[in-house]
């Protein structure tokens, strides 16, 4: 039915929020009781906390790395830009070298020509896989190249801390973007020594004993025993009849002599030394 066909009554049309709870008796709650079916007013912790529970896990959370993450991994994908034909000459550490000496400053002033060139051009030194036992520290400490004793060991301990500085990049380039090999998976260390795996298998734990009076038959199951065990015990206890009159008669004669000793010397010369069976009615 169109919307301009329906027809609106007075009340409809000026009380459009209609009670969801109309009230036919001549009691009605009071304003601080309509409190109760109204809901608190929700807060930005209610909001997340529905957002949550009604959105799946894959939806809501970020499954994709930083920029800056990704940045960081793709630059360790590159191999270094080497030249195909290497100048002997040409060191890639000049700027970086003349920069942390000297900074953006081309101000020449107090310095000396030598000192600049210097830092300019430093020393060649060979790659790590070249030099072998031969170290720049080495060459330091065995050389006159510094007449300072204090500069000498300044540079053999500076020469450590680079070696130590290099050695933690390398595992944390190692760590970011490890060798591949050509299926993809990781390639262990040089000097790792992959050992053949031992299975062990897990013993079986014991069989449940069965409960007190039943026992196991041959096919596993469990019964209860018609008889009683079989005495695996010979024992005086439990194979004489009469035990425990046996038990109160030899106490009773070990009262007796308890007694005996006690008395005078003509009472136990008169005793028989030979007493009669216990067993003897």
């Amino acid at each position: 039915m169109n919307v301009k066909q329906q027809k609106l009554s007075l009340e409809e049309r000026e009380n459009l929020m209609i009670d969801a709870h109309p009230h036919y008796s001549g009691f009605t709650p009071r304003p601080i009781q309509r409190l109760t079916n109204r809901q608190r007013p929700h807060t930005m912790t209610d909001i997340e906390c529905c957002h949550f529970l009604r959105t799946p896990t894959r939806e809501f959370t970020n499954q994709h790395p930083s920029v800056e993450q990704r940045l960081w991994v793709e630059a360790g994908k590159p191999a270094a830009p080497f030249p195909a034909r290497p100048d002997t000459s040409y060191n890639s550490n000049i700027w970086r070298n003349f920069r942390r000496e000297y900074g953006l400053s081309f101000k020449a002033e107090g310095r000396k020509i030598s000192e600049v060139i210097a830092s300019m051009y430093p020393l060649n030194i060979p790659a790590p896989s070249l030099v072998g036992e031969n170290t720049f520290e080495k060459y330091v400490r065995e050389t006159r190249l510094f007449q300072d004793e204090k500069g000498k060991s300044l540079a053999i301990r500076r020469s450590k801390t680079e070696v130590d500085e290099f050695k933690k990049l390398r595992c944390k380039t190692e760590a970011r973007n490890p060798p591949l090999n050509e299926k993809g998976d990781i390639l262990p260390p040089d000097n790792f020594k992959k050992y053949a795996h031992r299975f062990v298998p897990v013993p079986s734990p014991p069989p449940t004993p069965p409960p007190k009076g039943q026992k196991t038959d041959m096919f596993g199951q469990r019964y209860t025993p018609r008889s009683k065990p079989v005495l695996w015990k010979l024992s005086y206890k439990l194979n004489h009849p009469e035990y425990r009159k046996l038990r109160e008669e030899v106490a009773r004669r070990r009262e007796l002599m308890d007694q005996l000793k006690n008395s005078n010397s003509q009472s136990l010369q008169s005793l028989p030394r030979v007493m009669p069976s216990p067993m003897i009615n």
